[in-house]
């Protein structure tokens, strides 16, 4: 895990160096993340999939290379979040139950990218590249309640995503690509994300993550 934290700080120091040559801009957007789980058992592989809804807000340096060519390194903090509820009713009893999870991630996307100028203002740019990310917090808050012959309980418990405990792996490289139209100093763009690491420790379970993302720009 150090080496991991080396790798992403080692990247967000390129960010800061050679400051003047960059063009800074600041994000904000949407990026939901499917989560999918293959388990294995002998000869048989059993997959499901879990989707949070995901949001992300940070900052992006591109330097050019040529007139048209640039690379793109940023630092971005993304919140990702899921509310589950459930009910069971019988003769006596009734209850319900909800789930919420969070998680809070930070990124390092490098992206390279290529712009082709369009009338006026405007450009059109494709990128492609990975994204470094690492999650500081997870976890998963669960609210029960049940009635028997009148009388109700509740209790409260928190499951943590990551520790000791748990099997999920905290860091996570992702290949990243997609397409940013731009109009002076604004920018909208979008793409598709693949999860290229196992996210999970365990001999037999693999998780991947995978998502689409859409954001909004402006170049400081």
């Amino acid at each position: 895990m150090k080496k991991n934290i080396a790798i992403m700080a080692c990247t967000a120091v390129m960010l800061f160096a050679g400051k003047v040559n960059a063009q800074l801009g600041i994000n904000v957007g949407y990026a939901p993340v499917n989560l999918s789980t293959v388990v294995t058992s002998g000869n048989t592989a059993t997959k499901t999939s879990s989707e949070m809804n995901g949001f992300f807000a940070g900052v992006t340096y591109n330097y050019g290379i040529s007139k048209n060519l640039g690379v793109a390194f940023g630092l971005q903090g993304r919140y990702n979040t899921k509310t589950s509820t459930g009910s069971a009713n019988y003769v006596v009893i009734s209850g319900s139950d909800k789930s919420t999870t969070t998680q809070i991630l930070l990124d390092v996307p490098v992206l390279l990218n290529y712009s082709l100028p369009l009338s006026g203002s405007a450009t059109l740019t494709a990128f492609a590249g990975p994204t470094f990310s690492y999650a500081v917090y997870g976890n998963t808050h669960v609210s029960s309640s049940a009635t028997v012959l009148g009388s109700t309980s509740t209790s409260e418990n928190d499951y943590a995503m990551y520790g000791d405990n748990s099997t999920n792996n905290r860091f996570d490289i992702t290949a990243a690509f997609g397409l940013q139209f731009q109009y002076s100093d604004f920018r909208l763009f979008g793409g598709y994300r693949l999860g290229l690491l196992d996210l999970n420790s365990s001999d037999n379970v693999n998780t991947t993550s995978s998502g689409l993302f859409l954001g909004l720009g402006y170049n400081l």
